[in-house]
């Protein structure tokens, strides 16, 4: 009986469409594409290397000829949500008339390296696609070097407890039989 409805319950739930599908479909395409970042605004941070395949993206879009907002909204709409979520925030604030630094100040300290590339480019006045790259290659090293520093870290943190494991076990079997036999053999007994 419990199994029935079980099998049951897996059916319906296979069968029945979800509400946004069921609208997005009738809808049309538009609406897909509303239900697509409505899922994925829930979503955690972006990670250093989905954001600096996003610089690759961006400094690629700009290869190509696009400008430098239009870059950051034509790869907003191919990368994880988390990411797009931010490229957009700062194509927005471009949009709106704000300088580099201020635009990419809104998406937080994650996206410093990209930060400064666009600011350098805005400064010089040129073509930001290699700085965008390099900055791409300097996010990953810099978090290549902290993985590694934290894995450093880790493993000498790890010694303090098995010393205090190991430690008393040695005392033990080693240290306090030599004092044993060297206090019996001085006292004479």
């Amino acid at each position: 009986m419990v199994a029935l409805a079980l099998c049951l319950m897996v059916l319906a739930i296979l069968i029945w469409p979800p509400r946004a599908r069921r609208d997005a479909g009738d809808a049309g395409p538009a609406a897909v594409r509303s239900v697509e970042v409505d899922v994925g605004e829930g979503s955690t941070e972006p990670t250093v290397d989905d954001a600096a395949d996003a610089l690759v993206l961006c400094a690629l879009a700009l290869r190509s000829g696009l400008g430098p907002t239009e870059a950051l909204e034509a790869v907003a709409d191919r990368v994880p949500a988390g990411v797009g979520r931010h490229l957009r925030v700062v194509a927005s604030a471009h949009r709106w008339g704000q300088d580099a630094a201020t635009a990419w100040a809104h998406v937080g300290e994650g996206w410093s390296s990209a930060s400064v590339a666009w600011q350098a480019a805005e400064r010089s006045g040129a073509a930001p696609a290699g700085v965008v790259l390099a900055a791409a290659q300097r996010m990953r090293r810099q978090e290549a070097a902290r993985v590694e520093a934290a894995v450093q870290r880790a493993g000498v943190l790890l010694v303090l407890p098995l010393g205090a494991c190991f430690l008393p076990g040695f005392v033990g079997t080693t240290v306090v039989p030599v004092v044993l036999h060297l206090a019996r053999s001085s006292l004479g007994t």
